[in-house]
């Protein structure tokens, strides 16, 4: 809640360090880049993140004085009627988040070095750059698990319990705000369901909402195997 504005600035500037970042990366002589082991470039990103925080921490209060009156919260109201709850959206996604990068990160790279070194090589060799590689060959070759592991991350974030009902407060608000708190369904059912009278009214609908979410998850499922067996098919012939 405090340090409202340097997650804001954060995401904004990111990319920014980020893009910045890379062009050093690109500076830096070819032998003293080889010089790295294989896999290492990873580890670059991290003073990159360093910097980034740090130029926020730096930057932040001043930022909040000069733009937003020195406090974000209470502008966001006066602007645009904005209630900016300490347990909301936000706190919810950066959370999902960490639990549902590692799923993608792990199977899309999986998904990438599977793809024949025969083929970069041979399109590198036909004079192909390395963007046109990824881009062409390499990212339609592994397009199928690719897609698969967002697929994953989606229903392990829509099946998660636990993470949405500390981190919104189990309200029962049906806002569009990002800023406001929510209940999921799982997290509804998890609540409710000790205290729901057997055969009564709330019992059924905790079933009924249980039913739903049944649904919607085999739905992603079977959707995600469909269109990634469809895209292992299209692009066997690599």
């Amino acid at each position: 809640e405090k340090h409202l504005v340097s997650v804001f600035l954060f995401l904004v500037l990111l990319p920014i360090f980020f893009a910045a970042g890379i062009f050093i990366w690109k500076m830096i002589p070819e032998k003293r880049r080889m010089r790295a082991p294989l896999g290492w470039e990873i580890v670059f990103i991290l003073p990159v993140i360093a910097v980034t925080i740090i130029f926020i921490v730096t930057i932040a209060n001043s930022f909040e004085t000069i733009f937003f009156d020195g406090n974000l919260r209470q502008w966001l109201y006066n602007i645009f009627g904005l209630v900016y709850d300490q347990r909301n959206s936000l706190v919810v996604g950066f959370a999902l988040g960490f639990a549902v990068i590692p799923i993608i990160f792990t199977i899309s790279e999986d998904a990438l070095s599977n793809v024949p070194e025969s083929l970069t090589s041979a399109s590198l060799a036909l004079g192909a750059s390395r963007w046109q590689t990824v881009r062409k060959v390499v990212l339609p070759a592994a397009a199928g698990g690719i897609f698969a592991a967002i697929m994953l991350g989606l229903g392990r974030a829509i099946g998660e319990t636990m993470i949405v009902l500390m981190a919104t407060g189990n309200t029962p608000i049906l806002d569009w705000s990002p800023f406001n708190g929510f209940r999921a369904m799982s997290a509804c059912i998890a609540v409710e369901i000790p205290e729901a009278p057997v055969g009564g009214t709330l019992y059924r609908v905790l079933f009924l909402t249980a039913l739903l979410l049944f649904i919607f998850t085999f739905v992603i499922n079977s959707v995600s195997a469909i269109i990634g067996d469809r895209l292992r098919k299209k692009y066997s012939r690599f």
